[in-house]
């Protein structure tokens, strides 16, 4: 297996702003001690394939974009010995935020990858798919979706999860939902109910503040529903992540997690839309699945 890495760019991150970035962070790699190749996609999907052989002949495959290309990536991964290294270049770049890196500042990121700093890290799986930061169903499901209808407004780029999150706050209907793991189980209407390892979704929302990404556990959130206006008023509160003090906010822990609806669900994979159908979605946490490069703050090992 070479010691090169194998760097796979999304051009269309960001809404094209990986595409922008690239030159300067391909002279930072030159620049570097790393040796390197490079491919670019640009069609949905396609980076997990591409990961997928990379990773029999490299030891690192790095993700260039955002969480999309990071759960592209990752996923391609999974049953591999390689390593995952990450230089953000998306929009939310939330998982980034739990290794130390920089979610604005790929050149940093360059820097780190160059360090090699490891760690493993839990993976979250529902049926044959993966996640590394977190799967959502209700709410945040609707906003996903949300945020993937409105990329062709460039007017409201810089604000698109806000405006989403607004958005689909007024309009959203909740859902009889019933929740179980191993330990304990939850019924009732609920505005949204998601597996968490990662602290951030939709760029600065601490939606589970506490949650760590080699603790072996999901933080399991269930957001009991709230009348349109109030959700608008608490939305502030999920950024700055004080919202788990209020009544509807449960946050619990598991290694798995089973979700069950009467109805399809509007969903997310590390911020990427999905519907699940009527039925069971049942999600299991595999423990330090994944080996990933960040900073040594980032390294620091769970208690």
């Amino acid at each position: 297996m070479t010691d090169e890495c194998f760097v796979i760019v999304n051009l269309l991150a960001g809404r094209g702003r990986c595409r922008r970035l690239w030159p300067s962070i391909e002279r930072a790699l030159k620049r570097s001690r790393i040796a390197f190749r490079h491919v670019f996609t640009e069609a949905p999907g396609a980076a997990i394939e591409i990961a997928r052989r990379a990773a029999k002949d490299f030891s690192v495959v790095v993700a260039v974009g955002g969480d999309g290309t990071i759960h592209e990536v990752a996923t391609g991964l999974m049953g591999s010995s390689a390593k995952l290294g990450i230089i953000p270049a998306g929009t939310g770049n939330d998982f980034v935020k739990m290794l130390g890196i920089p979610p604005k500042d790929p050149l940093r990121a360059v820097e780190i990858l160059q360090e090699g700093r490891t760690k493993r890290v839990d993976i979250g799986r529902v049926g044959e798919r993966y996640f590394v930061n977190g799967l959502g169903v209700g709410l945040d499901g609707a906003i996903a979706w949300r945020v993937f209808r409105s990329w062709r407004w460039p007017m409201i780029a810089r604000w698109i999860y806000l405006y989403a999150a607004i958005y689909e706050a007024l309009c959203y209907q909740s859902s009889e939902l019933e929740i179980r793991t191993p330990s304990w189980r939850h019924c009732g209407r609920l505005m949204m109910v998601g597996a968490s390892n990662g602290r951030y979704h939709g760029g600065d929302f601490q939606l589970v503040p506490h949650a760590e990404i080699d603790d072996g556990l999901f933080d399991v959130y269930m957001i009991s529903d709230m009348a349109p206006l109030r959700r608008i008023r608490e939305i502030p509160k999920t950024r700055r992540g004080e919202h788990i003090t209020l009544p509807e906010v449960q946050i619990k822990r598991a290694d798995r997690v089973e979700i069950i609806s009467e109805s399809s669900l509007l969903g997310h994979l590390d911020g990427e839309p999905t519907e699940f159908p009527a039925g069971r979605i049942q999600i299991e946490l595999l423990p330090k699945a994944l080996e990933v490069i960040g900073t040594p703050e980032g390294m620091r090992t769970s208690s």
